[in-house]
């Protein structure tokens, strides 16, 4: 690395740490992102746990005594007080003819009524649809051995379910959508140095100034990637770090998950993600100053965030598995993260690969932006 990579390097980092705007927002969403995950999963886990009493409407309760029994004894009892503002209620109607049709041995009846779309109501709604489950075949053993009939007859199959899964590959199915925050991150936390370094310096008049000095333009451009770069980093660093700590917070244990991740793996992360550091400054530096205003910069990589950010989230829900994922950038890297929390051995070959592409395109990018500050237009945006 030349003397003047590093002079332009020192002079931008000092500039932009000056910036407090640049500096919290490298913060915000380092910071913000994993705790406003850890707290979703924190009630989502809390939810799906939730072993408290259910108390819902039932009416016609004297018709079907045994089942209201059966029903308390598994938690779920009469409501005497009203439904809260907004909370739809979950009721259960037993007809006059209900123990009739028990007697007979015919189907009784039993209304469900419920907002089944309903995301908060959702554990309550399938503790009572299990426990009606669980009451009807347990009536229908009692009436096979009335005919005398074994009630095994009715299952002929017995699965016996080995489950082989670890706990990092159960941990990989709640922490890929936290991976995702961890790989933007540096496209987020450099986005605000990357635009004020460029078509900021150009607004302020300042960059003819850097360009009039004796260093050529792609050392110069490789100083201000540089200076992105290391904000970009600071927050995957920064995320890295605050994601185990804030996940210790998370009841995971209750769901049989749990995220251990040795400081070992997060430096191996932290140094999988330099190369996409500098992909994403470079890319963000190339669209800046293609723009001809400082808002126009803005405009443009607001949209330009939306392509990692969809492609990261699209791979992850969509379950998209590939082998050409392992070696681009982006998804070569959540696909060696992917790896590492599972606990499977990482695929060096892939993940170096990866590096490497992700390094040239950074270089042709870089190339790129030094070429076009050979032309008037873009210095003066024209």
């Amino acid at each position: 690395m030349s003397s003047a990579i590093v002079t332009v390097w020192r002079k931008e980092l000092r500039d932009a740490v000056r910036d407090r705007r640049s500096v919290l927002a490298a913060m915000s969403y380092a910071f913000f992102g994993p705790v406003l995950m850890a707290v979703a999963f924190f009630f989502l886990v809390s939810q799906m746990t939730d072993d408290s009493d259910v108390k819902i409407d039932m009416q016609g309760t004297e018709h079907a005594a045994a089942l209201v029994e059966f029903l308390a004894a598994a938690g779920i009892e009469q409501r005497e007080e009203p439904w809260p503002t907004g909370r739809q209620p979950i009721a259960l109607e037993f007809p006059a003819d209900w123990d009739a049709a028990i007697a007979a041995g015919e189907p009784a009846r039993v209304v469900f009524n419920a907002d089944f779309s309903n995301q908060q109501q959702r554990a309550e709604i399938s503790r009572v649809t299990q426990a009606l489950q669980n009451y009807s075949q347990q009536i229908a053993q009692v009436r096979l051995l009335a005919r005398g009939l074994h009630p095994q007859l009715m299952q002929p199959i017995d699965v016996v379910r080995q489950d082989s899964a670890t706990k990092g590959s159960r941990a990989a199915l709640l922490l890929g959508s936290v991976l995702v925050f961890i790989l933007l991150s540096v496209f987020w936390s450099g986005m605000n140095v990357a635009i004020d370094i460029s078509a900021g310096e150009r607004e302020r008049n300042s960059l003819e100034f850097l360009l009039s000095q004796p260093l050529s333009s792609a050392e110069l451009v490789a100083g201000k990637t540089l200076t992105a770069a290391s904000f970009a980093m600071f927050g995957a660093v920064l995320s890295l770090v605050i994601i185990p700590f804030v996940f210790t917070y998370v009841p995971l244990e209750r769901i049989g998950i749990s995220v251990d991740l040795a400081w070992q793996t997060l430096a191996l992360m932290a140094v999988m993600l330099v190369p996409l550091a500098l992909f994403a400054t470079a890319l963000q530096l190339f669209v800046s100053f293609r723009a001809k205003s400082f808002k126009e910069a803005q405009t443009y990589i607001s949209f330009l965030l939306m392509v990692p950010m969809l492609a990261s989230f699209g791979i992850e829900f969509a379950r998209i598995k590939h082998q050409a994922l392992y070696y681009l950038p982006l998804t070569g890297q959540h696909q060696a993260f992917l790896d590492l929390i599972k606990g499977e051995p990482l695929n060096v070959f892939a993940a170096v690969a990866s590096a490497v592409i992700t390094l040239l395109c950074s270089g042709l990018l870089m190339l790129g932006i030094a070429r076009m500050l050979r032309s008037e237009k873009v210095v003066f945006g024209l």
